[in-house]
């Protein structure tokens, strides 16, 4: 793709749409393109992850130990960002992504991905109230379930 299209494309993915325009021309500059064969593994559940994924093109599937059996797996197609979190934090891949056909990703380096946060502090402030509120949807959650533990507690 052109570098127009890939900004074009990087603006259609709802976390980095917020960025905005200049910092989504760097990340597309900055982007490491990775073209996998059907069976190819893209990284393994427990792998330090060192930055996110988007699929280009293709599909991978994504299994977890934890996974039930019969059980249909995670499925990312086009436009599917991956390792969101792992692009501002240092943590875990919780999944083995697997290609199931011919696939390509872009790769997005945390230390990329935090150097054009730094250069670009409205972008910076932009995914800071995305994730604040999804921190806060997430402690209304728990404070629904929390009676739910509370009562099976004392119930033993």
């Amino acid at each position: 793709m052109a570098l127009e299209d890939d900004i074009a494309f990087l603006d259609r993915i709802p976390t980095l749409h917020l960025l905005g325009k200049e910092a989504l021309r760097l990340l597309a500059i900055s982007v490491e393109t990775i073209k996998l064969s059907r069976g190819d593994i893209l990284f393994e559940e427990g792998e330090p992850a060192d930055g996110g994924y988007i699929v280009v093109s293709g599909e991978l599937v994504l299994q977890n130990a934890n996974d039930r059996k019969g059980e249909e797996p995670l499925k990312a197609k086009r436009g599917t960002l991956i390792g969101e979190t792992a692009m501002i934090a240092e943590t875990l891949r919780p999944s083995t992504a697997i290609a199931t056909e011919s696939t390509i990703v872009f790769r997005i380096p945390r230390v990329v991905f935090i150097r054009i946060l730094e250069g670009e502090p409205q972008a910076a402030t932009a995914l800071r109230r995305l994730v604040s509120s999804r921190i806060a949807r997430v402690m209304n959650d728990l404070d629904l379930v929390r009676p739910l533990f509370e009562d099976a507690e004392s119930e033993r």
